[in-house]
């Protein structure tokens, strides 16, 4: 569930639970070049990853 600061934030009523998505992005020495934290609203977003085998 968001903290009060996310709902309010995000215009979210009470009880709307979101998403955290932490990613980290990597140059191609391996190196973090970006870390992004992000809240997201769960009932508009729709997330969808791939993964190569």
């Amino acid at each position: 569930m968001p903290s009060v600061d996310e709902a309010g934030r995000l215009a979210l009523p009470s009880g709307v639970p979101v998403v955290l998505v932490a990613r980290t992005a990597y140059d191609a020495g391996g190196v973090a070049v970006e870390v992004n934290d992000m809240v997201l609203d769960s009932a508009a977003h729709v997330l969808e990853y791939g993964f190569g085998a």
